[in-house]
This record gives C-alpha cells, sequence and structure tokens, in this order.
C-alpha cells in the first residue's frame, strides 16, 4: 500500500499536468462581478454575485487596491460569503472575482498531496482501482425490499455483503430505486454513508426518490442527512443552508435586520462626509475680505443624517432618543458653518460607533451559524454532494465515513473517485454504466486519457459480465420493447427484459410521425450533404436538418407530451435550432447534442445523424458506441432515426452505426413516407 499511493498519485497529477495546459490553451479566466458587500468580521465578507461558483472555490479578488487570494465558504442563492487573507476595502469598487476553469484541478492536487496511510482509508481507494482483492461476508438484509425485482435485490445483497460493489444499470433499469433501497439498507446497518456524483442533477434524482421514503423528513428536520451544495432542484429541506437556516430563525429576523441597518448608516456616514465637503467648500472663501456671506446647511439636508430613530439597531445598541433627539436637524441648521461640521464629525463618529456594535453582532452569528454547520456535517449518518465538492468544501475536510456510493461513476475523472474512497473506512460502491458515456476531458493525449479520463469500470472490471463484483439490473421498465430490444441487442448482450408500461408506450407510438410504429429509420437515400461548420470543426447537414425539423413539428402537432432532437454534433444542432424556432416549437422541444441527455427520457426521440457524403464518416460516430448507445435509450414510446443508410454501409460497414441501422431497419419508410 505504500508504494502504490505515491504512484498513483503521480500518475493522477501528471494527467491533471496535461489537463490543465489544454484547458489554459482552449480557456479564458472568468469575471465575476461582485455588490452589496458587507462585512462579516474575522475576515469574512459577504456579497451578491449573479452566477455564484460553488462553496469551497478559491479564486482570486480583484479590488482597485490590490488583489488577494480568497475562498468561498457559503453560498445563499446568490449571495456568498469569503474568507479572505487581509481586509477587503468594500469602499473601492469595482470588486470582481476571478475564477480560472482549471481551478478544481488545482484543488484536486492539493487533495491528492493531503491524502496519507494515517488519516485516509487507503486501502479503499486501491481496492476500488483493483490493486486490492475485495473481500465478502454473507449479511442478512434488514429492510423489506420485495419491491424490488430480482436483478434489483441481488445488487443490493451485493452492496451488504462486498466491500466492494458495481452496480450496472442500463437504461431505464431502475438504477436510482434500488440506489435508494441500498442507502437505507445501510443506514438501517448503521452505516455512515457519502452519496457523491459527477453531476448536481444526479444527486437531486436520488433526493427525490428519498424524498418519498417515510422516514426522510424526519431525518432531514433532525438534521442527520444533508445535501450540500447548492442546487437549482427542489432539495426538499435538506440543504445544509436550509437546515441552519431552521435551526437559527429564532434570531434570523434580527440578523436580517443588522445588515438592512447597516447598509442604513453606511449610506448615511457617506451623505455626512459629503456635507462637510460642502461646507468646507463654503468656509473657504470667507477668509477672504471679499469672500461670499455665510451659507449654512439647512435643516432638509441635514436631515438624512440626524433624523435615523429607524437606523438604530436594536437591544440598545444606542439609545435612539440620544442618538436623534427629535428636531436636532431644525435646530443644527441655525448653527453657523463651523459649528455644523463640528456636529456632523461628532455625528460620523456616533454612526461610525453604531456600525462596529452591529457588524460584531453579525459576526457573532455569521460564527454561529459556521460552527453549526460543522456540528451538522459530523453528525449527519448521510451526506449527499458532487464529487468535486468531496474534496472542495472545507466542511468535508475532517469527515470520514463507512461507505462511498459514487453515482454516475462512470463519467467521472479518476483522481476525485480516488479521494472519495479514501474517506470511505468499509467499502466503496460503484453506480453507473460502462456502456455509456464515458469522462470527458479535453486534452487530446493518450496519458491524460489513461490516468485521469477512463471510465472506473473500464479500469477495475474490464468485462463486468463475469465478475463477482458486478450486479447488473436486468429489467427495464423505460422503453418500448421494439426499442429495448434494439438496445439490448446491441450493447446488452441481449440480457434486458422489458417491463415497461405496454399501454403508455403504445399509446405514444400510436401517434404521428409514422402513426402506430415505435421505432423507425427515415432513409435521406443520398438525399443530403454533408458539410463543415464555417466557425470550427464541427458538422452540419441542412438538408437532414429540415427532414428532422419537419418530424419534430409532427411529433408536436400529434401531441406528444416531449420530443427530444439529438445530434452528435454541436453545429447542427444550433441549425436545428434554428429551424424549430421557424417552426414555432422551439419551447415544445429538446435540442442538444448527445453528452447533455444522458440520465433523461422523452416519449419521442428524433437523432439526425448527420454524416453523408462527400465527407467521410466522422470518428466521432464510428469509435464512439456509448454516444449511440445514451441517444437511442432515451426514447419511451417512438424513436426515430433519420440517416443515409447506403452512406454507412459504404464507409464502415463493420461499424457500429451500420450495425445499428441494420438491427432498426426491418422497415425503412421512403423519405417523407
Amino acid at each position: 500500500m505504500s508504494e502504490l499511493l505515491p504512484r498513483f498519485v503521480a500518475a493522477f497529477k501528471r494527467g491533471i499536468e496535461g489537463e490543465v495546459a489544454a484547458m489554459q490553451k482552449a480557456s479564458k479566466v472568468d469575471e465575476l462581478a461582485l455588490s452589496r458587500g458587507e462585512d462579516l468580521g474575522a475576515l469574512r465578507y459577504a456579497f451578491d454575485v449573479q452566477d455564484p461558483p460553488m462553496s469551497g472555490t478559491a479564486c482570486t479578488l480583484r479590488t482597485p487596491r490590490g488583489d488577494q487570494r480568497v475562498t468561498i465558504e457559503r453560498v445563499d442563492d446568490r449571495r456568498i460569503t469569503l474568507a479572505a487573507s487581509q481586509p477587503i476595502d468594500l469602499a473601492a469598487p469595482p470588486i470582481t472575482l476571478q475564477l480560472a476553469p482549471w481551478f478544481l484541478y488545482d484543488r484536486m492536487v492539493q487533495a491528492l498531496d493531503a491524502i496519507t496511510p494515517e488519516r485516509h482509508a487507503v486501502g479503499t481507494a486501491l481496492a476500488l482501482f483493483g490493486k486490492q482483492p475485495a473481500t465478502h461476508l454473507a449479511t442478512q438484509l434488514r429492510c423489506d425490499h420485495a419491491a424490488l425485482d430480482p436483478s434489483q435485490r441481488a445488487a443490493v445483497q451485493l452492496c451488504s455483503d462486498s466491500s466492494l460493489a458495481f452496480i450496472w444499470g442500463p437504461p431505464g433499469t431502475g438504477k436510482t430505486v434500488t440506489l435508494t433501497h441500498v442507502i437505507e439498507e445501510l443506514l438501517a446497518q448503521g452505516k455512515r454513508i457519502l452519496l457523491a456524483s459527477t453531476t448536481n442533477a444526479a444527486i437531486d434524482q436520488v433526493l427525490a426518490k428519498l424524498a418519498v421514503r417515510p422516514w426522510f423528513a424526519d431525518a432531514v428536520a433532525a438534521g442527520t442527512a444533508i445535501r450540500l451544495g447548492r442546487s437549482d432542484a427542489d432539495t426538499f429541506g435538506a440543504e445544509l443552508g436550509d437546515i441552519v437556516d431552521r435551526l437559527h430563525d429564532t434570531y434570523r429576523a434580527t440578523l436580517d435586520g443588522l445588515r438592512k441597518r447597516i447598509g442604513e448608516v453606511d449610506q448615511a456616514v457617506r451623505y455626512a462626509r459629503a456635507l462637510l465637503d460642502e461646507l468646507a467648500a463654503v468656509i473657504v472663501p470667507q477668509q477672504s475680505l471679499f469672500g461670499e456671506p455665510r451659507t449654512s446647511l439647512r435643516a432638509g439636508a441635514l436631515a438624512r443624517v440626524f433624523d435615523l430613530n429607524a437606523l438604530t439597531p436594536p437591544n440598545a445598541l444606542t439609545a435612539p432618543n440620544a442618538l436623534t433627539p427629535p428636531g436636532l436637524a431644525d435646530a443644527i441648521s441655525r448653527l453657523e458653518p463651523h459649528a455644523q461640521i463640528r456636529v456632523i464629525e461628532l455625528r460620523i463618529a456616533r454612526l461610525e460607533r453604531v456600525q462596529v456594535l452591529a457588524r460584531a453582532r453579525v459576526a457573532v452569528h455569521a460564527a454561529a451559524d459556521r460552527d453549526l454547520e460543522v456540528r451538522l456535517v459530523g453528525e449527519a449518518r448521510i451526506i449527499m454532494c458532487t464529487l468535486t465538492n468531496a474534496y472542495l468544501s472545507p466542511l468535508m475536510a475532517d469527515q470520514r465515513f463507512d461507505v462511498l456510493i459514487a453515482e454516475e461513476a462512470g463519467m467521472a475523472t479518476l483522481p476525485p473517485l480516488f479521494y472519495a474512497a479514501t474517506l470511505a473506512r468499509e467499502r466503496a460502491i460503484v453506480v453507473g454504466d460502462p456502456r455509456q458515456l464515458p469522462p470527458i476531458v479535453q486534452a487530446d493525449s493518450e496519458l491524460v486519457r489513461r490516468s485521469i479520463g477512463r471510465n472506473i469500470f473500464d479500469v477495475t472490471i474490464p468485462d463486468p459480465e463475469h465478475s463477482d463484483v458486478v450486479a447488473m439490473l436486468e429489467v427495464q421498465y423505460r422503453m418500448h420493447p421494439a426499442i429495448g430490444d434494439l438496445v439490448g441487442r446491441l450493447f446488452y448482450g441481449s440480457r434486458l427484459a422489458h417491463r415497461a408500461d405496454r399501454a403508455a408506450t403504445e399509446a405514444i407510438a400510436a401517434r404521428a410521425p409514422f402513426a402506430g410504429k415505435p421505432l423507425v429509420v427515415v432513409d435521406t437515400r443520398s438525399r443530403t450533404t454533408c458539410e463543415r461548420s464555417a466557425k470550427g470543426s464541427s458538422r452540419l447537414n441542412p438538408a437532414s436538418a429540415v427532414i428532422t425539423a419537419d418530424l419534430a413539428l409532427e411529433a408536436v402537432q400529434a401531441g406528444a407530451a416531449s420530443v427530444a432532437v439529438i445530434t452528435p454534433y454541436a453545429a447542427h444542432a444550433a441549425e436545428l435550432r434554428r429551424l424549430l424556432a421557424a417552426r414555432r416549437i422551439a419551447d415544445a422541444v429538446e435540442c442538444s447534442t448527445i453528452h447533455r441527455f444522458q440520465g433523461r427520457e422523452c416519449d419521442v426521440v428524433i437523432i439526425d445523424l448527420v454524416d453523408a457524403a462527400p465527407m467521410r464518416q466522422s470518428a466521432l460516430l464510428g469509435d464512439a458506441p456509448n454516444l449511440l448507445n445514451v441517444s437511442i435509450s432515451r426514447a419511451r414510446g417512438k424513436l426515430v432515426i433519420v440517416a443515409d443508410v447506403a452512406y454507412f454501409e459504404a464507409t464502415a460497414p463493420e461499424g457500429i452505426v451500420a450495425a445499428l441501422l441494420r438491427a432498426a431497419c426491418e422497415d425503412v419508410p421512403a423519405l417523407g413516407g
């Protein structure tokens, strides 16, 4: 173990170095404008930001007085709390955050360097990567899993028995439902769980399933089930910030009032200083024999500084009447300018003392929030977060678990998976599908791909059909049998059984286009041409796009509840969106590249394969069967494939696209038929 850890870390760091170099060539630093700054004390500052990064992010704060490194400690909607290394002058705008897209890799390297056998479960990580054998111990399940099918129950049993388990979940096989049962079973066994995924969306899907379980509401209320990190989806009260707010609601109104008053007093101080400047300008001419007559400030101008009873912080930070006696502004207006200056200076000093006291109280409350967050995370029985937050969030630095469950793990780059596994003392459970999308890396480098960009299934269990640590879910509940059979034959060795709602899928298939047909190939028969995009290496096929857009229009007009248009190329997707908008159905049709549809499903899916003469078939399609699997397995009741069948047969007869078209081409209608 001692010699393997540094070898893994070194390999990961070499891969990260290559990926960061590629990102730096292709990307730029983002600049986020900050507003409504607030000093929380102890070098903590709060700001509004339109699109906040995640908590734990280290970035550069830029002000007119210089730059400094800061860390985002907390994100509440569009307000962030920063931990700074030196004071921030809030009165010197503009203030911005400089955020490099490769900062996550910088933090990943720091996390990898911090791994030690004394503080981390290195053995779990090495077992996850196939360098140590899994251990098996037969266990008696404690929960009722009768609602699951046999393959799903077998997956729960494996996760209970084995120190390493892979749940192989083909499309529509109830992977998320199975996962909720795994979580319930392990919690019943007293295990502490880290549920982590590459995306917030995957975590939110699991959370939505857990939310309907009878025990979950009580767990959230007690703070033992926590969703760490910001999400736009419903978190059912499990998001850490929501739990903190509920537990601290006794002083939340007071805290909001203090912040409001601090802002108002800030404005009063700035206005008072402006009045001093105005009086100074009046006094200067009076030094001359021929100066203008003395001019004092009127009561209306002074009222904004002196009639501030409503601004006094509560709980007797100062005595309101002592601070602003009634009619004080009117009395001061009758003083001569020098006397007014002295009174305003005293007033500024008093208001600044109010600011100091109010900010001190805000700092006390903010520190209490931070302390409560640490306690809640430390006592939680299940933490749900992205793999990124597992190493990025300061709250996770000292947390250890019994079990890691890595959801959508096939899409995760390898270093975050390795690190997350070191946080789990007993076992690692991997959930995903090796036949769907792998991790995405930008670098065109075999070193980068092998060290950080491979699918964890391929690394540890290259032959998943013959492994005692793999449980494959074998019944699909999403697709019409005709579509499910196509997916099963091409990608899962015909192991999938089909139990989708037959009436529902037949009702979808019964509608146009091609009423009554769940699976159709529209053969464009050399009537389209493929070309390279004017803006880069992407491809488009204008005639094919017109055919696809017309088919989408038919589906919408026939009453399809959901329609997806999927294509391999960004340029072609952009052309399709333009055509859909021209047909006034852009809001009714989801249209994008294949990568954006993993984990999604729609009633009707139309796939435009684009490639045609005079261009050669793209390696994007020819070398990526997983892309095709993802695209065709999104459909519930109707799958339409738009392609030049003869072109694919001629250019790559042994390729996966030709195999797909042959399998689907039992009934090929004429173009437009």
